[in-house]
């Protein structure tokens, strides 16, 4: 009988060791998760970097290049398959809509590089008020961006500065025509 409650006793403690460690691992765990969700995901180069020069023709033809365009300068990068950029196109058109001729710039991803329904939509809702360049994913706008996800958004200032960027709009100024 002794040795039965030795065993047992053994068990419990053995168990009660397994069950603190857990916890012990969880509350790490979720700590790390907590630091995790408070920081936005990078899409994109962050604030201060400098995006490197690229080359490219917009739908309409003209020329993009960074030295080309004017500062400040928002950019949208959009991919057609993505239910967040359908979400925020609008809230970009919006955005763009405001801001003085040529200082928007709105890039539509195509995995393909081709234009499907989804990519002419875009094209074309985005094309009032910006130039829009097409690329493929490892396009060279998207590479000099170092685009990471969809949407990304972003405030290019003198010198091909980032000035600001995210998947959200509310980080990026407004730019008002004078």
């Amino acid at each position: 009988m002794i040795a039965a409650i030795i065993v047992l006793s053994l068990l419990c403690l053995g168990h009660l060791t397994l069950t603190l460690g857990l916890m012990r691992r969880l509350n790490e765990h979720t700590a790390v998760l907590d630091r995790i969700a408070g920081e936005p995901p990078e899409v994109m180069r962050p604030a201060g970097e400098v995006v490197d020069d690229f080359a490219a023709t917009a739908f309409d033809g003209t020329p993009v290049a960074l030295e080309l365009l004017a500062a400040p300068t928002i950019v949208g990068f959009f991919s057609p398959g993505c239910g967040p950029c359908k979400e925020r196109l609008p809230e970009f058109i919006a955005r763009v809509g405001h801001a003085p001729a040529g200082r928007a710039l709105a890039v539509v991803v195509s995995a393909k590089g081709d234009t499907d329904s989804e990519t002419e939509m875009m094209v074309s809702r985005l094309s009032e008020v910006a130039l829009v360049v097409v690329e493929p994913t490892d396009g060279p706008v998207a590479k000099a961006f170092g685009v990471r996800g969809f949407p990304a958004f972003g405030l290019i200032g003198d010198g091909g500065r980032i000035e600001a960027g995210g998947t959200d709009l509310a980080s990026i100024p407004v730019l008002v025509s004078a």
